[in-house]
């Protein structure tokens, strides 16, 4: 697939390095969420090999630094895959920059990423637009005691899962998340508490059938399937123990799974997964959620079906505005490449979506 419309550009590739952060002495884990290690070496050398001239900008003071000093006045574009480091709403940190000087970028505005961010805005605007989403309540960072009867009402049935409610890529999700009945969840509150003590804690149902990972290109309305990844996790052993450090019994994605070695965590993403009946609804809740948000170039709606029933609930546990795009790791590049998108062929797309909507902004 070729794009020749596609001209020649002079792009800012922002992109956090890890060792940055680890250099300061932060944890491989508070590092989860920032572009994996090559990630941007991948981007630059097939931006390059596109055709275009790329600079390296790494994270948020850099591009601070750049336009103090108005380097900035050359780019055409800027392809953001800065996820931010601090704060509550650091994903729209970037594209906030931007938007003030003017300056186009791939990827949603900062108003979708903070809202996408934030899981719990994230289920209030999904569940007014009936989109299917588990229901769900909250326990502030503010709250010192933990009142068990608001939560047997919002979710009366057990097991229950927690999550930080504004991070991803895993982060502070571990095996106590799983909360099994009530005498364990105070303890899996004050777990959670002591790894992220900033964070307020979404606390939902645990859904346990199939998850989905679901790939799309374009923005808003135009946004289409481009691929699918499923995450399949290997089963305990009859007696429960774990033999030859491949399965741990986890049913959901975890530091642990994403970290290891080992072949606990099995992701599929071949094309014959998108013809399946389930997956195909899985697709349309997914693409009627980056309508409503108005996401935008690229990015990932994670699914979780209700049951393994036939007739499960395809319910959406996030949206992911901005994906990793590390070739034959990421989801978002190994997905698409398994259904006819080539790596530097997805990149060119993502481009020609950003430039759609800079060509638009100057004929309006």
């Amino acid at each position: 697939m070729a794009f020749p419309d596609t001209p020649f550009l002079n792009i800012a590739l922002i992109a956090e390095q890890r060792s940055t952060y680890h250099d300061q002495g932060y944890s491989e884990e508070e590092c989860a969420a920032l572009p994996h290690n090559g990630e941007a070496d991948e981007l630059l050398t097939a931006l390059k090999e596109l055709g275009h001239h790329v600079t390296l900008v790494p994270g948020i003071q850099a591009l601070v630094k750049h336009l103090a000093a108005g380097t900035n006045k050359d780019w055409d574009l800027a392809f953001n895959i800065s996820q931010g480091f601090h704060g509550l709403a650091r994903e729209a940190q970037i594209p906030a920059l931007l938007d003030a000087y003017q300056i186009p970028y791939t990827f949603s505005d900062a108003a979708t990423m903070a809202l996408c961010q934030n899981k719990v805005s994230t289920k209030i605007i999904l569940a007014h637009h009936k989109i299917p989403t588990a229901p769900f309540s909250v326990i502030s960072r503010e709250d010192q005691k933990l009142s068990l009867e608001n939560l047997t009402d919002m979710i009366p049935h057990y097991p229950l899962f927690l999550k930080p409610v504004t991070e991803g890529s895993s982060k502070g999700i571990h095996r106590f998340n799983k909360v099994m009945e009530p005498a364990d969840l105070e303890s899996a509150v004050k777990k959670l508490r002591s790894l992220l003590p900033d964070q307020d804690i979404l606390v939902e149902p645990f859904l346990s059938g199939r998850e989905l990972s679901v790939s799309i290109l374009g923005t808003g309305a135009q946004g289409r399937v481009v691929g699918v990844t499923e995450f399949l996790w290997k089963k305990p052993s009859s007696d429960g123990t774990v033999r030859n450090g491949n399965c741990n019994g986890l049913e959901f994605a975890s530091r642990i799974s994403k970290c290891s070695d080992t072949d606990m965590l099995v992701e599929r993403n071949d094309p014959g997964l998108m013809t399946e009946t389930q997956v195909k609804a899985a697709c349309q809740v997914a693409l009627d959620a980056w309508k409503t948000f108005g996401c935008r170039d690229a990015g990932r709606v994670d699914i979780r079906f209700s049951s393994n029933e036939l007739d499960a609930v395809p319910n959406v546990l996030e949206l992911n505005p901005i994906s990793g795009l590390l070739p034959g790791h990421s989801p978002l590049a190994r997905s698409a490449e398994e259904n006819g998108y080539p790596y530097k062929d997805l990149l060119a797309a993502i481009i020609q979506s950003a430039l759609a909507r800079k060509t638009a902004t100057i004929l309006s």
